[in-house]
């Protein structure tokens, strides 16, 4: 992949300049309102210093206690996850993560350098001791210690069954260590050291994977960990108690955190939106109904009431009253999954993004702000189209169409005569429109949508694109190739020597014999909306002579999305993926797609739609409500 051989010439260029809406040429971040990598890592240094830590090399920070973050040093590394940090005050911390990477900053994250350490395990966790002592652990059993500040890191023999997962420190001579398979240490001398602590229940040896920790003292402490798994010690580990609750069993606990000079209050969050409370140093637990799915990876308290936690998608929260009751920081994210997004021809202010659930954003300033539209329908929405600047469309699950006539803040049903997923809605004029969706089904309309017309297809194809150039010549995306009709709709020719998956959302160049389709190659139907699905090459599909002779450009993605602004202009998005990992990706072409460039989304994110108003400005969305924004000087 291109963009990872060139990745750090451009975050070399982010570390010194401010991501703000000045920029051009660079993807941004639009929702989640901060940023949407997800978090792994933060620290409350103080009440009003807050750092944080994730994936895609991101690091962020608050000086006012969560209202605003700082992003102009978003990127570090080389977009590798980052999964811990620690700070030994305001202006001196280290952050961790793949590849053995290790950041240090001695001005509060405003500038960083990178330390070497002669390994390429991912490391997880990392505990400053003073300004020269920091350990720093990691998978395989990795334990590294420096003595002068991070010049050098040496491993610790450590032979260990199980990943390393946390690492605390309560106080310079004592720090302990958690881990898979029921994995505690404990080190009494500035980590030279290390004595594995038991953890066992009566006769059980638990052998959950531990994720997180907190010691109070030396004898008392509380560990969390897969299942739901709590277990409290009162005599330095010599004995344990199970204090599992049976409505934490579904879900992995992550972290755990308190700083009640009583020792009371703790705190701990994982999964599924997680979140559970103890006023009773962890004896008993109660349940915080956050209204979230997202899973919460790492909490941290500042003093006895004031915590914040963070999480997938970039989720932030906070409490002021020790667990109780939290607010979500700056606001509640949208992170349903986004289908589709639209600009009218010619402005790059007013937007309308649709996706699962029946969600609907909108924009009046370029992304700035995009607003919920609130409805009552459920149904998942799959495509949006602008007929004019006022005059919006959108198709989604079970037949649904909506139409909305003020510019997409108020919507109302049609009635498509169908109960079929509308995967496509295309509009030449305010009056002539199709939409197309699975098992063959076909609709148009000549009424702007007051009634629709429903054409037979004799094979259930699944249909996936459709546009008209203009009112003769049209072309529907399918499970077996390209339909394309001559006479406004009427006939259809049938491409059943083709075995071309396409996923078509963009006909939109002014001339009908240049034609370009985002195309998956494979011999059956794939739903592109399922994560984890199994990466196949990818491409575009491009034919100059109205669909009789096809030209293939091969991408190592899945490609689920395409626009052009003219004959030349065009962008693709979709995303590609590296052992588990995923990448949203994003390639423009500037000579009407005979040769492509790839462009740094700065997503982990799929990117399912992407739209542009002109050629001067540029939308994508995808998972996790995620959207991004290019303005560029071309």
């Amino acid at each position: 992949m291109s963009s990872i051989l060139s990745f750090f010439w451009v975050l070399l260029f982010c570390f010194t300049a401010e991501l703000s809406f000045a920029q051009v040429n660079v993807w941004r971040w639009q929702n989640p309102s901060v940023q949407g990598n997800t978090l792994n890592s933060v620290q409350m240094v103080n009440l009003k210093i807050v750092m944080a830590c994730g994936n895609n090399g991101t690091f962020i920070k608050s000086t006012d206690g969560g209202i605003t973050w700082d992003v102009s040093n978003l990127l570090l590394g080389d977009s590798l996850n980052l999964n811990g940090l620690n700070f030994l005050d305001s202006d001196y911390g280290m952050v961790c993560g793949e590849n053995g990477f290790i950041f240090k900053t001695t001005d509060g994250g405003n500038s960083w350098t990178k330390l070497i350490t002669a390994t390429t395990e991912a490391l997880s966790g990392i505990a400053i001791i003073d300004t020269n002592l920091a350990i720093a652990i990691g998978l395989g059993g990795t334990i590294l210690r420096t003595a002068d500040g991070g010049i050098n890191w040496l491993p610790i023999p450590f032979e260990t069954p199980g990943d390393l997962t946390s690492i605390r420190n309560l106080h310079s001579d004592f720090i302990t260590i958690t881990g898979h398979n029921g994995l505690l240490y404990k080190s009494i001398d500035s980590g030279s050291m290390w004595k594995q602590i038991v953890i066992k229940t009566d006769t059980n040896v638990i052998g959950n994977n531990i994720n997180g920790q907190v010691f109070y003292d030396t004898n008392t402490a509380i560990v969390v960990g897969d299942l739901g798994g709590i277990f409290t010690t009162n005599d330095g580990g010599k004995n344990w108690a199970n204090r599992s609750v049976e409505n934490i069993s579904a879900a992995t606990l992550h972290s755990i955190d308190g700083k009640d000079p009583s020792g009371g209050i703790y705190a701990t969050v994982g999964e599924y939106g997680a979140i559970f409370y103890s006023t009773n140093t962890g004896n008993a637990w109660s349940k915080v109904n956050l209204g979230i799915a997202d899973t919460l990876n790492s909490i941290s308290f500042f003093d006895r009431l004031n915590a914040m936690a963070v999480g997938r998608g970039g989720i932030i929260i906070s409490t002021s009253d020790g667990g109780a009751n939290w607010n979500f920081l700056p606001s509640k994210p949208m992170t349903n999954p986004l289908n589709g997004v639209a600009f009218p021809k010619g402005d790059t202010s007013l937007g309308i993004a649709v996706g699962l659930y029946g969600t609907i954003m909108r924009t009046t300033n370029g992304g700035v702000h995009w607003d919920i539209i609130p409805r009552d329908s459920t149904n998942d929405l799959h495509s949006v189209t602008f007929l004019n600047s006022s005059e919006v469309c959108a198709v989604g699950q079970f037949g649904t169409i909506l139409r909305s006539n003020d510019a997409g803040l108020n919507w109302k049903p049609q009635a498509s005569g169908t109960l079929k997923y509308l995967k496509s809605v295309s509009f030449l004029t305010p009056t002539f429109g199709w939409a197309v969706g699975d098992s063959g089904i076909v609709l148009s309309t000549v009424d702007g949508g007051s009634t629709w017309t429903i054409h037979p297809f004799s094979k259930k194809r699944f249909f996936s694109g459709v546009a008209f150039p203009d009112s003769l010549h049209g072309y529907i995306c399918s499970d077996h190739g390209v339909y394309i009709s001559i006479d406004g709709g009427v006939t259809w020719s049938d491409p059943d020597d083709v075995t071309y998956y396409l996923n078509c959302t963009s006909i939109s160049s002014p001339s009908v014999n240049e034609v370009r389709f985002t195309y998956l190659p494979c011999d059956f139907i794939t739903d592109l909306k399922t994560p984890g699905l199994l990466l196949m090459p990818g491409g575009i599909m491009r034919s100059h002579d109205g669909g009789k002779n096809w030209i293939n450009t091969n991408f190592n993605t899945l490609l689920s999305s395409v626009f052009f602004t003219d004959d030349l202009h065009g962008t693709a998005v979709g995303y590609y993926r590296i052992g588990r990992q995923d990448f949203g990706f994003v390639t423009h072409t500037t000579d009407g797609g005979t040769t492509w460039k790839e462009q740094d989304s700065h997503t982990y994110e799929i990117l399912y739609g992407v739209a542009f108003g002109t050629n001067k400005a540029g939308t994508a969305v995808g998972t996790g409500g995620n959207i991004i924004r290019i303005t560029t000087d071309e």
